[in-house]
C-alpha cells in the first residue's frame, strides 16, 4: 500500500511538471477490465490521462451518432465489439488513417488493409454454462443443439440494439442458419436481456443452465470462482477482432497513438490477459490460462461477411426484435 501511494504521489508531481494531455476513450470494453487497463496506462505514460466512455457498442453508435449532427464530437479513440461498424465509421470520413509501430507485429488478419482501424483483442461469442447444472458432456456442443426442446426456457442471449457482439453473431448465425433459426428459438422460449455481462452474471447465479455470451466474461467469472465454464461450438465460434482506431476530429493525436501502440504493444496485450482474461492478438503473447490461442480460434471460427453484417445491421436489430422481443 505504501509503494503504491508513493507511486501515486510521484505520478502526480510528474503530471504538474509537464502537464496532462486528455484523452476521451469511448468503449464497450467492460468499466473493470477497462478501468484496470487504463490505470496500467497512466502508470506507464503519466502525463497522459484516459477518460472513459463505457456503454455497448449500440449506445456508443447513438452518442457518436448524436455528436456528429450536433458537430462536437467528444471521443478521440474508439474501441468497440462491433467490428464492421468501422468500415462505417471510415466511410463516414470519421477515423484517422494511422501506422501505429506495434502494428507490425500483428498478423494481416487483424490489421486494416487501408490502415483506419486494428484489433486490439479477440473476443469470442460461446455458449456458457452452469457447472452445478451441467458437465462438459451434457451442455449443448453448437449453436443449432440450441433450438432442442430439451434446453426450453432454458437459454439466455444479449440484445443486439444493445450489445455489437450480439450484432455480430445474430447476424452470422442468421446469414448461416436463415432467421428461421431464431423463430426456433423464440419458440423453445429463449430469453433475451441487455447485454452479455447478464447473459453470463445469470448462468453463473443458476438462473439459466445456458447462454450466449462472450468467452472472457464468462472465463472471469469462472476464475473467480462461479460456477461456469464455456463451450466453443463445434459449428463455429463468432470470433470477433474488436478494433481500436482514432477519431479524425481529435486534438490529441501524439497522445492518441501512444495509447494506441500501448494497447498492440507486447506490454499492453499482456495487461489485456492479465487484467480482462482476454485473448491477446499478437503472437508472442500467451492467452489465458485454458484457453486456446487466437489463431486456433479463429481455424475453428464461423465464417463471417463482415460486408454483410455492416450492409444489414439494421434489418438484422428489426428482424432480431419482430421475432424475439415481440
Amino acid at each position: 500500500m505504501r509503494k503504491l501511494a508513493i507511486t501515486f504521489v510521484l505520478l502526480i508531481c510528474v503530471a504538474m511538471l509537464f502537464g496532462v494531455e486528455k484523452i476521451m476513450l469511448y468503449t464497450s470494453v467492460p468499466t473493470e477490465i477497462m478501468t484496470a487497463i487504463s490505470d496500467a496506462f497512466m502508470a506507464e505514460n503519466p502525463t497522459i490521462e484516459v477518460e472513459v466512455f463505457r456503454s455497448g457498442t449500440g449506445t456508443i453508435q447513438t452518442k457518436i451518432a448524436a455528436e456528429v449532427e450536433g458537430g462536437n464530437l467528444q471521443a478521440d479513440v474508439i474501441w468497440v465489439a462491433e467490428f464492421s461498424y468501422y468500415e462505417t465509421l471510415k466511410k463516414q470520413g470519421l477515423l484517422a488513417q494511422i501506422f501505429p509501430e506495434e502494428a507490425n507485429a500483428l498478423p494481416d488478419n487483424f490489421k486494416d488493409p487501408e490502415n483506419y482501424y486494428y484489433a486490439g483483442r479477440l473476443i469470442n461469442m460461446v455458449i456458457a454454462y452452469n457447472t452445478n447444472e451441467l458437465t462438459p458432456e451434457t451442455a449443448p456442443q453448437s449453436w443449432t443443439d440450441l433450438t432442442d426442446s430439451k434446453w426450453y426456457d432454458n437459454f439466455v442471449i444479449p440484445n443486439p440494439e444493445y450489445s455489437g457482439a450480439a450484432v455480430a453473431a445474430v447476424g452470422a448465425l442468421a446469414i448461416n442458419y436463415g432467421w428461421e433459426y431464431f423463430e426456433d428459438l423464440r419458440k423453445n422460449e429463449t430469453v433475451v436481456v441487455r447485454g452479455n455481462s447478464d447473459v453470463a452474471q445469470k448462468v453463473a447465479a443458476g438462473e439459466f443452465p445456458i447462454g450466449m455470451t462472450l468467452d472472457y466474461i464468462a472465463r472471469g467469472l469462472r476464475e473467480n470462482g462461479s460456477p461456469i465454464d464455456i463451450v466453443y461450438p463445434k459449428d463455429g465460434t463468432v470470433a470477433i477482432p474488436s478494433p481500436v482506431a482514432v477519431m479524425k476530429n481529435t486534438d490529441n493525436m501524439e497522445a492518441a497513438m501512444i495509447f494506441i501502440n500501448y494497447i498492440l504493444s507486447e506490454k499492453g496485450q499482456k495487461a489485456l490477459v492479465e487484467l480482462g482474461s482476454l485473448v491477446p492478438i499478437r503472437n508472442d503473447v500467451n492467452p489465458p490460462p485454458n484457453t486456446p490461442p487466437a489463431g486456433e480460434i479463429l481455424d475453428q471460427a464461423m465464417k463471417i461477411d463482415w460486408k454483410a453484417i455492416e450492409e444489414l445491421t439494421t434489418e438484422i436489430n428489426t428482424k432480431f426484435a419482430d421475432i424475439m422481443l415481440f
